[in-house]
């Protein structure tokens, strides 16, 4: 059971840490949260300040002595923090998943992916980290090996925070995540995949089969470079724009997909998860090609009704189950 007494001590504590170190040293508050969560972790102060920040700063991590955590509170006081960062640089908020999208991530991912702790995880557009510590807690436990790629350093670097901070021990790694990557083929991946299209400049750099056909939609890109690091059988997860299929190039990117993967479930969010002038965004579930993988008798298509309808969102775990039953 979270507190959120605690959760708001601790974002207190970062919050005001982060602010003098701010201050002092002239830097962002994003940058400054990450400078004093690494004074937290090595329980002294790394920074070259003044003697009364100095002293401010020791009082403040003193509160922190005698007290524990649980891995999902400090994840959701340094959510917090964050998000004001977020807000303070005036970046979108998006970057960042929501809560509520991670916890029926992770729902599914326990129910199509067994013996968890011996699967090697990439979160190959990990942004700051937050949908997958949050996959990571929901789930309750450790995967044999953890990857990140992130090629925004500022971005990596509170994901490198967030996950230390929690004790998971994630290998990251600043790169595209359209270009061949330093990390061997994966069990599972999992991905909030952002949206845009790419130059013909930077598509000439990239050795992609839809690329070379001139599409330029960045999600269809990143989804076929992914799968080149997929096990035979592994599982990709993906928070997906809804319009992923009725872009103009959606058939040469269903045929690729197709030749390379079975697709298992397209499952809508609720429309109540975004604003109104926002794009809605929906699950998606594909399994690469493998000698042992047989395509599903029927692909799971849901709309998912609002979280805080308990009825009709029960309703729809319970076929969700009855659908893995049958196909899994």
């Amino acid at each position: 059971m979270l507190r959120p007494e605690v959760i708001e001590q601790l974002f207190d504590l970062v919050d005001e840490t982060s602010m003098i170190i701010s201050s002092e040293l002239k830097m962002s508050y994003l940058h400054a949260m990450c400078e004093s969560c690494q004074n937290i972790m090595s329980q002294e102060i790394n920074q070259s300040i003044n003697e009364e920040s100095k002293k401010a700063l020791q009082t403040h991590y003193a509160t922190l002595e005698g007290l524990e955590f649980t891995q999902e509170e400090i994840r959701k006081a340094l959510q917090l923090a964050i998000l004001k960062g977020l807000k303070s640089e005036r970046l979108t908020n998006a970057i960042m998943t929501p809560d509520s999208i991670a916890l029926i991530l992770g729902y599914l991912i326990s129910k199509f992916v067994k013996n968890f702790n011996e699967v090697r995880l990439g979160d190959l557009t990990v942004g700051t980290g937050n949908l997958l510590t949050a996959v990571l807690n929901h789930l309750g436990t450790e995967p044999q090996e953890i990857y990140g790629v992130e090629v925004n350093h500022d971005l990596l670097k509170i994901a490198c925070t967030l996950s230390n901070m929690q004790e998971y021990a994630v290998q990251f790694y600043q790169q595209s995540s359209l270009k061949p990557l330093f990390i061997d083929p994966l069990d599972l991946i999992i991905g909030d995949l952002p949206e845009g299209d790419l130059s013909q400049e930077e598509m000439n750099e990239l050795g992609l089969t839809l690329a070379a056909q001139g599409i330029n939609y960045l999600p269809y890109l990143l989804i076929e470079n992914h799968l080149n690091y997929l096990k035979p059988g592994g599982y990709a997860f993906y928070v997906i724009p809804n319009d992923l299929f009725s872009q103009p190039q959606s058939h040469a990117f269903h045929q690729l997909l197709t030749s390379k993967a079975n697709i298992q479930a397209l499952l809508q969010l609720p429309t109540a998860l975004f604003k109104q002038d926002e794009l809605g965004k929906s699950l998606f579930i594909v399994q690469k090609n493998g000698e042992q993988v047989k395509p599903v008798n029927e692909v799971l298509i849901a709309q998912l009704p609002n979280f805080n309808d308990p009825h009709q969102f029960n309703k729809m775990l319970t076929r969700i189950e009855n659908w893995i039953k049958l196909n899994k």
